[in-house]
């Protein structure tokens, strides 16, 4: 085969590598719906959602020894993650790696009762837990209720785009061996009995090409340039 047609086709399949990295992969994510969730759990300051086979985990810690984790209905989902007792520095997390990704964004669908936390800050560490950053310095939650007080109750049969927040370009999320993500109370429920619900969590990136893929779109596109002379 020729140089110039071998180069031709390294091209064509370097850009089918890269065209497919392009798109966005859930790297990880929770719905919540394990048959194996108890509901009223009560006694534990931390509570880690039941999930198995994977190196990821979702979790929660209270500094109320008397809040208790159930599973409500969801955004458009039979179940969510919920707890009670929310005191200002709880905190939900996902825990994953992200190596091999960039461009990483995180989405999330949160809403709270009436007498729940009222916001939450989001935050990464990427040093197991030492540190912690913020994505997001301070998120209003929106009441689980119909309007004017919130966006409308969430139900399994529709999902309501109003409660989903999206932070893209997480630049410092990107390749990492291990990744938390964590939404910290700033403040208390206004009654134990207030609760704030996560549903439909996801942390998507685009797969990094393989430094043989790029170096061959180099190289056919220096070739292409020859050709033009």
């Amino acid at each position: 085969m020729a140089l110039t047609n071998r180069l031709s086709v390294a091209a064509a399949v370097a850009a089918c590598t890269l065209g497919a990295a392009a798109n966005a992969d859930i790297i990880a994510g929770w719905t919540f719906q394990s048959s194996s969730f108890v509901s009223t759990t009560v006694g534990a300051q931390t509570f880690t959602y039941p999930q198995s086979g994977t190196d990821t985990s979702f979790s929660s810690r209270h500094n109320s020894a008397n809040t208790k984790w159930f599973n409500n209905v969801g955004n458009g989902s039979t179940a969510s993650f919920n707890a009670d007792n929310w005191q200002a520095g709880d905190w939900n997390q996902a825990t994953l790696s992200t190596a091999g990704y960039s461009n990483i964004s995180i989405n999330f669908d949160m809403t709270r009762s009436a007498s729940g936390p009222a916001s939450f800050a989001v935050r990464i560490s990427t040093d197991g837990g030492a540190n912690f950053t913020d994505i997001l310095a301070s998120m209003p939650v929106i009441v689980n209720a119909a309007s004017p007080t919130g966006a409308g109750t969430w139900t399994s049969a529709t999902y309501n785009a109003a409660y989903t927040t999206t932070i893209n370009n997480v630049t410092a999320a990107a390749n990492q061996n291990s990744l938390i993500v964590r939404w910290v109370a700033l403040v208390g429920g206004t009654a134990t009995g207030g609760t704030a619900r996560m549903d439909n969590v996801q942390v998507q990136g685009t797969l990094l090409p393989a430094p043989g893929a790029a170096a061959l779109v180099g190289l056919a596109g220096l070739m292409a340039r020859r050709r033009r002379d």
